[in-house]
């Protein structure tokens, strides 16, 4: 690598990972403080807030690295045109590929470490994120029981106990799960006790003389099975002895791609392991995308200062619009095969017209027409504001 791909190279690399750095964490303060309610409400140390916060940033991380890359290579380049640098760089007889590989370098790395994440990292960390809040969730029974009050643990699952008996009894314990779509369950029991399983260590609830209802939704049918003993593992309430449900973004992608037929989320009402797939295999494409993109707007000389500006802002649309696309289209490929062959399409589309653009030296800019438009609409502003500053001193002058 030359001595200015270099330069390029690390001023756009450092720029990427300071953005990346501040933008992940603010998206991950924001999620930390959904669910702090859980960590607070039951005591947790800090430590586990700690851990809650580190499980949540590869999700974010794939988010916002395209647009943490599309700031560092548009400001750079930017810059770089402000300073004179790239009219140097061109007068010098350099090659446009001289600019356009240190772009290329930073897109390829930054979509190679969003793939890695995707495919090994997230699910692992969702799967840690859910233990975390499955731990705060058992606690909750212990606030639940000198409240006396409902206590929601998640959505949908909201527990009561009415009073707190002899040998860590509870008395009058009443538990609604509405977490699976399309039925109900309400579980009742006169008492009940914690206890924890020496085989898999998770703290057991033993229901004592009771009923369990349950109703499907779509049917209204309503199945009432009464118990003298009934246990449930806290840390997923499921039927003790059952296998929890794992979700698919907590699923590694060999088994996303041969599932159990049998899956809850295949065979549900929108195949959330499809929607998973796509966003796992169409995710990486978009800082690729974005870096081809500002490169192909922003990598040559412009003498324009307004047109510059103005390439910079149509590059942030292009860029927003399909990473909106491409959210709706991979949030709508579990139910809409189209969607999903269009998650792919976009990020692959740009990818095609972009690269090709930049392989052949080729960059654009804004049409004039739009860009007469804008100067136009500029200087009508500014009149504005200069009429309206000009009262505002005369009416000082009058009022003196």
């Amino acid at each position: 690598m030359k001595q200015i791909e270099r330069y390029i190279f690390i001023r756009m690399a450092l720029l990427t990972f300071w953005s990346l750095s501040a933008v992940t964490l603010l998206v991950m303060t924001t999620q930390v403080l959904v669910r702090v309610n859980v960590l607070t409400t039951t005591g947790q140390a800090f430590g586990a807030f700690l851990l809650l916060a580190a499980t949540l940033i590869p999700s974010v991380l794939t988010i916002v690295a395209p647009f943490a890359l599309l700031i560092g290579v548009s400001q750079v380049l930017s810059s770089m045109n402000s300073d004179s640098e790239l009219v140097v760089v061109e007068a010098a007889g350099v090659p446009p590929a001289t600019v356009f590989k240190p772009v290329l370098m930073l897109s390829a790395t930054v979509s190679l470490a969003v793939l890695l994440i995707s495919h090994f990292v997230e699910p692992w960390s969702n799967n840690k994120l859910h233990d975390v809040l499955a731990q705060a969730q058992s606690d909750l029974f212990s606030v639940a029981v000198r409240s006396g009050t409902f206590m929601k643990l998640v959505e949908g699952l909201h527990v009561q106990i009415n009073e707190k008996l002899a040998d860590g009894q509870m008395g009058g314990i009443f538990l609604s799960d509405n977490r699976t779509e399309g039925n109900e369950t309400i579980y009742y029991a006169r008492s009940g006790v914690v206890r924890k399983s020496e085989e898999t260590g998770s703290n057991i609830l033993f229901l004592v003389d009771g009923e369990l209802q349950q109703r499907d939704l779509t049917s209204d049918r309503i199945s009432i099975v009464t118990f003298t003993s009934y246990a449930l593992d806290m840390a997923a309430f499921i039927p003790a002895g059952s296998a929890p449900a794992m979700r698919p973004n907590e699923r590694p992608t060999q088994y996303l791609l041969h599932p159990d037929p049998d899956d809850y989320f295949m065979n549900g009402p929108k195949n959330a392991i499809t929607q998973e797939l796509v966003k796992r295999f169409s995710t990486w494409m978009y800082p690729l995308a974005f870096g081809l993109i500002a490169f192909s707007f922003l990598g040559k000389a412009r003498s324009n200062r307004h047109e510059q500006f103005q390439n910079g802002a149509l590059v942030a649309a292009i860029a927003l619009g399909s990473r909106g696309l491409g959210f709706y289209s991979t949030e709508a490929s579990g139910i809409n095969q189209t969607m999903e062959i269009l998650s792919y399409v976009v990020p692959a589309v740009l990818i095609l017209v972009f690269g090709l653009l930049a392989l052949t030296g080729r960059t654009l800019t804004i049409p004039k027409a739009w860009a007469q438009l804008n100067y136009r609409v500029m200087d009508f502003c500014a009149a504005q504001i200069a009429r309206l500053q000009g009262r505002g001193r005369a009416g000082e002058g009058h009022s003196t």
